[in-house]
């Protein structure tokens, strides 16, 4: 009997876990939205169950965003044509088109429709850097300021005479140093950025000539 109850009780916590992992999962959805008469509208802000998000329309009244799962509506507003919204079905595709021109349609009325306008933070898509042959491509194409001939790397503008290790910035692999990178496929990358100056004082000398932090997928 006792056995029983554990495996009950451990087939539960999975069931939630599984339902918790669904309903974070990330649909990455692309839209479009156009105004009674077929023309894109640029600058629409997108909300998702009615409350305000970061994204919007670009001059092809195009939009792209991450949403979970469980989100149940998608709306784009306007000042210029109000709000329009559909149900999210689940699909990577949409479109919304505003029935009419309601001009000077406030952020404050459609407060009074119920809408927060309180921006929330969406899904991020990951970077894909799986076009780059090597690592080194990757940095000198993706770093700002960065000098890649083989495997040799230089930063503009760091400390060029430095007296510390040569002229080469230092290389932080998920949060470790590291004295080699040819290991690492782009493909596998998250994310890479450099760190210069004043910011870099934190790692003493040895970030005298810049650092540049790769983060890796996992």
């Amino acid at each position: 009997m006792k056995s029983f109850v554990i495996v009950f009780l451990f087939l539960c916590f999975s069931f939630q876990i599984c339902s918790q992992d669904a309903d974070d999962k990330i649909t990455w959805l692309t839209g479009t939205v156009l105004n009674s008469q077929q023309e894109p509208v640029k600058k629409a802000i997108i909300y998702l169950d009615s409350v305000k998000t970061k994204t919007t329309t670009d001059k092809k009244g195009r939009f792209e965003i991450g949403l979970r799962s469980n989100t149940k509506y998608i709306s784009a507003y306007s000042q210029n044509y109000g709000i329009e919204t559909i149900p999210f079905q689940g699909n990577t595709t949409v479109l919304l088109v505003f029935s009419k021109i309601q001009s000077n349609f406030s952020e404050e009325k459609l407060k009074e429709l119920g809408f927060n306008n309180n921006i929330i933070r969406t899904g991020k898509k990951p970077n894909d850097y799986s076009e780059y042959l090597n690592i080194y491509q990757l940095i000198a194409n993706e770093v700002p300021g960065a000098t890649v001939v083989g495997s040799t790397i230089r930063l503009r503008g760091n400390a060029i005479n430095s007296d510390y290790a040569g002229q080469d910035p230092l290389i932080i692999v998920d949060g470790a140093v590291v004295g080699s990178i040819e290991y690492i496929f782009p493909r596998d990358v998250a994310s890479v950025r450099v760190i210069r100056d004043q910011d870099a004082s934190i790692y003493g000398v040895r970030g005298a000539n810049g650092v540049i932090v790769i983060k890796m997928k996992h």
